[in-house]
């Protein structure tokens, strides 16, 4: 049963739907009662149920790349902005993705809530950051097709894409030395295993799947399945640490994974997924597995 995991915000969502705008609001089991025609104590019963047939253990966990493994080097687009006479800093360009987030995750529930996801969505996102970074930076509207246009680029460089936080690598280690699969899924643009190999990251992964490459984006879940088949493991023995709650979180949950959502940005301080603002804080998560509950 698909379980919504409530809304990361103040979002006001946009749909015609009540039922699917008040179960959208709601946390966990209400919601899912409220969504579903059942009572909360039907719910809790069925989630009792299907807990009981829960694995051990995890065997699989998958990482979002962009923000989550890699990060973009943002003090080279902000010298390029400079350099046409807008300056920028870091901090404008978090406030543009906790916006971007924002609006993606405002239209994106919605459909996760019933089941029918596009099969692309990044452009979506893209054009939501673009859009808020001019207002960061103050940009006349005149200026900011070429503007957006120069920033667009930039990110679709993978080099950009080139910052590796140092625990991260060390990590990874430690989890494979504890006999956990590690694997990505990325919406990227067909050039990230080549970028995780030349930042000595590949070799870590026995799976890499970018949606360029594979033909469809998450949140859809047939993107999650390439990824568990070719792993070959079940969506209840997987979980995936991404980013952004809407594509990440709500992605794996219509998959059946369970979700960890590393927050760096600080864009979901109400997210009802566990959240993590590093990786090794995942072992908190991991740590819990027993407690936490089936994605649907």
């Amino acid at each position: 049963m698909l379980r919504p995991i409530g809304a990361p915000g103040d979002f006001a969502w946009q749909t015609s739907k009540r039922d699917t705008i008040m179960a959208a609001s709601m946390p966990g089991v209400i919601a899912s009662a409220f969504a579903h025609g059942t009572s909360a104590s039907d719910a809790c019963c069925d989630d009792a149920k299907t807990d009981m047939n829960k694995p051990s253990k995890l065997r699989a966990i998958f990482f979002d790349a962009g923000n989550t493994l890699i990060y973009p080097r943002y003090e080279q687009l902000a010298e390029d902005l400079a350099g046409q006479g807008y300056p920028a800093t870091a901090e404008d360009f978090f406030a543009a993705e906790r916006a971007g987030k924002a609006k993606l995750d405002q239209w994106l529930w919605p459909q996760i809530l019933q089941r029918e996801v596009p099969r692309t969505i990044d452009q979506y996102y893209w054009g939501e950051f673009l859009h808020a970074l001019m207002q960061q930076i103050r940009a006349p509207e005149e200026a900011r097709g070429q503007l957006m246009l120069r920033v667009a680029n930039g990110f679709k460089n993978i080099q950009l894409w080139s910052r590796v936080l140092p625990e991260t690598p060390p990590y990874l280690d430690d989890l494979r030395a504890r006999g956990y699969l590690l694997g990505v899924i990325s919406n990227s643009n067909g050039t990230l295993e080549e970028q995780l190999t030349r930042l000595d990251l590949a070799w870590r992964f026995q799976v890499i799947v970018d949606s360029a490459v594979v033909g469809v984006e998450k949140p859809h879940p047939e993107i999650f399945s390439l990824a568990l088949g070719r792993a070959g493991v079940a969506p209840a023995e997987a979980m995936f640490v991404g980013d952004t709650y809407s594509t990440d979180m709500g992605g794996a949950q219509l998959a059946g994974l369970y979700g960890a959502l590393i927050d760096r940005a600080g864009a979901y301080p109400r997210a009802e997924s566990p959240r993590i603002m590093t990786l090794p804080e995942l072992d908190r998560v991991l740590g819990q597995f027993q407690t936490l509950p089936r994605p649907n």
